[in-house]
């Protein structure tokens, strides 16, 4: 198992968990959850997806890569819950084990968005309760989130052939980052 990010304690880093723990908030005007997970995160998101009626769209944010591929925000062709299952079967660690990306999952008959972010947050918009009802389900409770602070990210080379699979998956759509998903900015990021 690889570790997706560490936080700072103390001198050292150590991988960072949340607490099996979600909240409501507010961004924008829209309420949302925000889930923080100490594991199973691609287990979690399957069984949201299952929860709604779709079809659904994934779009993959591929924001850093070790492969040289394009950097870019790819948009899948409609989809079943089946195939998102599948492809959460299929590349679920690599999602859960490397910062490379997030993964956006859309089911627009049922106005809901999953996030799975870089930071192994996972943000729901939609049928709230019902996010809810699967939360409590699989024994994750309500309470916020841990904060995460000074962090790393890490991209390992063990995950390059899942960067490669995950670009194969689909007949993508693909478009440039937008300036929020850059992971790393040249001009401020010189030190790192």
């Amino acid at each position: 198992m690889t570790v997706k990010i560490e936080a700072k304690n103390g001198e050292t880093f150590e991988p960072f968990e949340y607490g099996n723990v979600f909240a409501r908030e507010e961004v924008g005007g829209r309420t949302r959850l925000r889930l923080g997970l100490n594991e199973g995160h691609d287990a979690t998101v399957a069984a949201l997806v299952r929860a709604l009626r779709g079809p659904f769209q994934l779009l993959y944010v591929l924001h850093t890569t070790r492969t040289a591929a394009e950097l870019g925000r790819y948009e899948s062709p409609e989809l079943t819950s089946a195939d998102v299952e599948l492809f959460l079967s299929e590349f679920g660690r690599f999602l859960c084990e490397d910062s490379r990306h997030d993964l956006w999952v859309r089911s627009h008959d049922d106005d809901a968005t999953i996030v799975f972010d870089r930071h192994n947050l996972i943000f729901a918009y939609g049928p709230l309760e019902l996010f809810e009802r699967e939360l409590q389900s699989s024994g994750a409770e309500e309470g916020e989130p841990a904060i995460l602070g000074a962090h790393v990210h890490h991209y390992h080379p063990d995950w390059d052939d899942a960067e490669r699979g995950v670009l194969r998956r689909f007949e993508w759509r693909v478009t440039p980052l937008r300036p929020s998903d850059v992971q790393f900015h040249p001009e401020r990021d010189r030190s790192m």
